[in-house]
């Protein structure tokens, strides 16, 4: 016995709305961290950026506003989009990790959204390739 999973439309248009939500904040951090000045920089409230080098700053703030941008392209491949949905995924949980040490839990419900709509997209991507996948059960 075979059985088809497919998502339906709603579900891409989920999935879609999930992706653009993942990338608002992350384009936001890319562009404050890429284009501000190092006095600027220091003056916001963020956990790493005081004891971290420019050039440090400025390569997370590529790798954020990039990661974001394959998010939402239309026309890469599923790989391209699990990739950037995997790098945001990793800067997530150490700006998280970062923050619960430094005790910084102000936007924690913001960041737990945001992780937790990263998770829907990998598992789509992972779990249902294209976001259609054929999966063939056996019963005996």
């Amino acid at each position: 016995m075979s059985a088809k999973v497919t998502l339906s439309r709603y579900g891409h248009i989920a999935l879609w709305v999930a992706r653009v939500l993942v990338s608002i904040p992350f384009f936001i951090a890319a562009s404050l961290e890429g284009l501000s000045s190092p006095t600027t920089l220091a003056q916001m409230d963020l956990v790493w950026i005081p004891g971290a080098p420019l050039w440090l700053v400025r390569v997370v703030a590529g790798i954020e506003g990039l990661a974001a941008l394959g998010l939402i392209l239309p026309g890469l491949s599923a790989a391209a989009v699990t990739i950037a949905a995997l790098l945001l995924l990793v800067i997530q949980i150490a700006a998280l990790v970062l923050d619960l040490t430094a005790g910084n839990i102000g936007d924690l419900p913001v960041k737990a959204l945001v992780l937790a709509l990263t998770l829907v997209i990998l598992w789509a991507r992972l779990r249902l390739p294209g976001f259609r996948a054929t999966t063939e059960t056996t019963s005996s």
